[in-house]
């Protein structure tokens, strides 16, 4: 039961932690200030992602996966989630709250993020003990 609240705690984060890449690209693809520059930034930032962020994001998010169907390592994954979770928000609401758009029901998207830090940390913290115990076992 607790891997399954490991695994959807990880699709809870997922739509956070791409929101926030895309505000970071984008943010730094607009600060070039130029419609050339613009396309030249995002068109580098797709050069990299195509071979390497990819590969990179998946293993990243299958070795999460895995940590979270391990009781060994589920409390490891459940601060990574926890800590994805917590910083893509962060990223998102400190780019945002910088324009007068931002409006009280647009936070709404951020419950599910918060319920999957919420729940990596409980993970985490009910975990930790069991995997410092079979540590000690063996």
């Amino acid at each position: 039961m607790r891997a399954l609240l490991h695994l959807t705690s990880v699709v809870l984060m997922l739509p956070g932690v791409a929101l926030a890449g895309m505000f970071l690209i984008l943010g730094h693809a607009i600060a070039t200030q130029s419609l050339i520059g613009f396309l030249g930034e995002l068109l580098a930032a797709a050069l990299w992602l195509i071979p390497w962020g990819l590969l990179a994001a998946c293993s990243a998010l299958l070795l999460l996966i895995l940590g979270g169907l391990s009781p060994r390592y589920r409390w490891i994954a459940g601060v990574c989630v926890a800590l994805l979770a917590v910083a893509s928000t962060a990223v998102v609401l400190v780019l945002s709250a910088s324009h007068t758009n931002l409006s009280a029901g647009q936070l709404l998207f951020f419950v599910p993020g918060l319920v999957a830090a919420a729940a990596g940390i409980w993970l985490a913290w009910t975990e930790f003990p069991r995997a410092r115990r079979s540590l000690l076992a063996n």
